[in-house]
């Protein structure tokens, strides 16, 4: 029996040049995730990386991988690809691409959100970087 490729997952811990980080709504069950998208074929994971936080107006720097985790979820393995990157707040349009509906977050925002547990964890994972003097 031939084994089924992993989909694989692309998630990003953006923060910005205000030590603000980036969470995306999940419609279904209203709680705040990381900004994530399925990888294509042939696509590079720090270009999609990229483009979900280039969505909301910002511009990312360099993103470089934080984790990999496989997940097994209702029957389906998945590969979740997290990669941590910085963002310049230029607001400008964005043209193309999917429409956001991903936030930046301060910490005392973030405190009171209903948070997934991966934005949980890379919520302490990046915690020196979004608050070195908290």
């Amino acid at each position: 029996m031939i084994a089924a490729r992993p989909r694989v997952r692309v998630h990003v811990v953006a923060i910005d040049d205000d030590h603000r980080m980036l969470l995306d709504r999940r419609p279904r069950t209203q709680v705040w995730a990381l900004p994530w998208g399925y990888l294509g074929v042939g696509e590079d994971p720090a270009r999609l990386a990229r483009s979900l936080v280039r969505d909301t107006g910002a511009a990312p720097e360099r993103p470089r991988v934080q984790s990999v985790e496989g997940a097994v979820e209702h029957g389906e393995h998945f590969l979740d690809v997290t990669l941590h990157c910085t963002a310049d707040r230029i607001w400008k349009p964005t043209t193309g691409g999917r429409s956001s509906n991903a936030l930046w977050w301060s910490l005392d925002e973030i405190s009171s959100l209903d948070l997934s547990a991966r934005a949980r964890s890379a919520l302490v994972n990046a915690w020196d970087v979004l608050w070195p003097h908290v």
